[in-house]
């Protein structure tokens, strides 16, 4: 008891020796030394600079258009409010802003995962964070010393980088993009002009990147050669049966092409030529009714009236979720990562999210994460070989294990079943 007392005023006396942050507009130039708070959504509008403090922040930063934010030897912690969808605690420019960054830092707390889409113009010198990433749209950017777990450069985005230190490199494509990437290593320093998708470039000087992230979408052909560690994404609305490779994929010689010919109607074509592919991303929608076979994917999601079957595959569910009408069927396959999020920190997070009015079919699963369901999603569970680690339901949402339903239907509800 006295132990928790002494631990309360601790807290207490935290919190109090931390400063309200004023309102950020109209040139306002908030300066410390100082420990400073903000709750709830930081509005930036006009010229606002931030200097020598530490900040503690509680949810989202939106920034007006044509503003410009600066933050000079500011050290960020970021948290999500209770109850918070993953990455709400971001910044997003409401239109083309200015972006400047100096010696700085940003960690999250609790499981925040501060994601900044930034529209305009974007310096940065010195900015070490964790689990954070930065997605560019329509950005002029100078980066340098950057230590970053995701950055995204597309849709017309320039960019020139020095000593960046990544977990991801990503782009997306445009609809009908013709892309070639070369010659890209994992975890090694390298300089590069690369050409990105969607119109977008970036000159590197000395970065170092774990591995390639590149989205295609519409009927856009992307042909790799000699890549260290890539992951590989797909937006389809098609239909056929797709075997999704991983390990070193082709060569020159005996290029390896997903999907195969004539095994579906996709417009969309990956080349593979000594690529080192580490995992797969699927975000199907429309009337997609595609069949996965023997495949690693890391985030699978199902939306619209999407008709989705993988058999004898491994999904690592970094983020599985259904919504709309989807239906996903899942068979002799394992289904989470949460086993390995020692040696794959961005694995922490993995479950699966069953929602809106899919439903879901899971047979000979072995689960390596929980499930949470809501709205008026159903799903069944047959013949699990290791069961999830927790099933939780809200609203109307269903889940059935065998011939036993976890199951409450009350206005309002939250159960929870856990099977360990």
């Amino acid at each position: 008891m006295l132990r928790a007392i002494c631990i309360l005023l601790v807290l207490s006396a935290a919190s109090l020796a931390q400063t309200p942050l004023p309102e950020l507009k109209g040139g306002r130039v908030v300066a410390g030394p100082g420990q400073y708070r903000h709750d709830g959504e930081l509005r930036v509008q006009g010229k606002v600079t931030l200097r020598h403090l530490d900040l503690d922040l509680r949810g989202p930063i939106r920034v007006a258009s044509s503003s410009t934010f600066e933050l000079d030897d500011v050290h960020l912690t970021v948290s999500d409010p209770p109850g918070a969808q993953h990455g709400i605690s971001g910044l997003d420019c409401e239109g083309p802003a200015k972006i400047v960054i100096r010696n700085s830092t940003m960690a999250p707390a609790g499981g925040a995962h501060p994601m900044w889409r930034v529209r305009g113009d974007l310096q940065v010198d010195n900015f070490q964070t964790v689990n954070s990433e930065f997605h560019l749209d329509h950005v002029t950017a100078a980066l340098h010393q950057l230590k970053i777990f995701e950055l995204e450069i597309s849709h017309a985005s320039q960019v020139e980088g020095d000593g960046l230190e990544l977990v991801f490199l990503s782009t997306h494509s445009s609809d009908d993009d013709h892309l070639e990437f070369a010659d890209v290593p994992a975890d090694k320093p390298f300089s590069k002009r690369l050409a990105l998708g969607s119109d977008a470039a970036a000159d590197l000087t000395n970065a170092r990147v774990e591995m390639f992230l590149l989205y295609v979408h519409g009927h856009a052909q992307a042909e790799l050669s000699r890549m260290g560690r890539v992951q590989l994404a797909m937006f389809p609305e098609c239909k056929g049966t797709l075997r999704l490779p991983q390990g070193h994929v082709g060569s020159d010689q005996q290029p390896v092409v997903v999907p195969e010919p004539s095994v579906s109607d996709c417009g969309f074509r990956f080349t593979l030529k000594d690529v080192n592919v580490d995992t797969w991303d699927v975000y199907a929608g429309g009337s997609a009714d595609l069949t996965f076979l023997d495949s690693r994917i890391d985030e699978l999601n199902a939306d619209d009236h999407a008709k989705i079957t993988v058999r004898d595959s491994v999904i690592y569910a970094d983020w599985l979720g259904t919504a709309g009408r989807a239906q996903l069927k899942i068979e002799n396959s394992t289904v989470g990562a949460l086993s390995l999020a020692k040696e794959r920190p961005d694995l922490a997070t993995s479950e699966i999210h069953l929602g809106g009015q899919s439903h879901s079919v899971f047979s000979g699963v072995r689960f390596d994460c929980g499930i949470v369901a809501k709205d008026q999603a159903t799903a069944e569970i047959n013949d699990m070989t290791a069961p999830p680690k927790y099933v939780r339901q809200s609203g109307k949402a269903a889940v059935h294990v065998g011939h036993s339903g976890v199951k409450d239907n009350s206005k309002g509800s939250h159960t929870c079943r856990n099977f360990a």
